[in-house]
């Protein structure tokens, strides 16, 4: 005889834990702003700039929300990493934290946050998009 399993309780199952991309060239910012998005409970995987954030993304990794500042070297700045990940990965969040935002509004994003900025606020942003 078969042994009888109780169906588990939408209250038991483990939530989840979103993945959010931090797409930042200063690294003390990086870190910080990391670090608080991982005390909240979130994964998180750092990209130094947008091409760095295109192969990760590149890779299936199951990405929620891309946090992204907008001047960084190399190919292409947020705007155009931003423009990318909406057109190959519609699903995923777009969050620019910047001290620069010209031409901000001609990308669809889900928030702003201008430098300096504390990166509580950030987080209680993000917690409203994810949770």
């Amino acid at each position: 005889m078969g042994t009888i399993r109780k169906p588990a309780h939408p209250g038991n199952r483990a939530k989840q834990i979103s993945t959010i991309l931090v797409v930042e060239d200063e690294v003390l910012v990086r870190f910080m702003l990391a670090g608080e998005l991982r005390t909240a409970g979130y994964k998180v995987i750092e990209a130094v700039n947008a091409d760095e954030a295109l192969e990760i993304l590149a890779h299936d990794i199951d990405v929620s929300l891309v946090i992204s500042d907008v001047r960084m070297p190399g190919s292409m700045d947020g705007l155009a990493l931003a423009k990318k990940v909406r057109i190959r990965y519609p699903q995923i969040r777009i969050i620019f934290a910047s001290a620069n935002v010209p031409n901000i509004d001609v990308v669809d994003h889900d928030g702003l946050f201008l430098k300096p900025y504390a990166a509580s606020k950030i987080v209680n942003h993000v917690k409203t998009l994810l949770d």
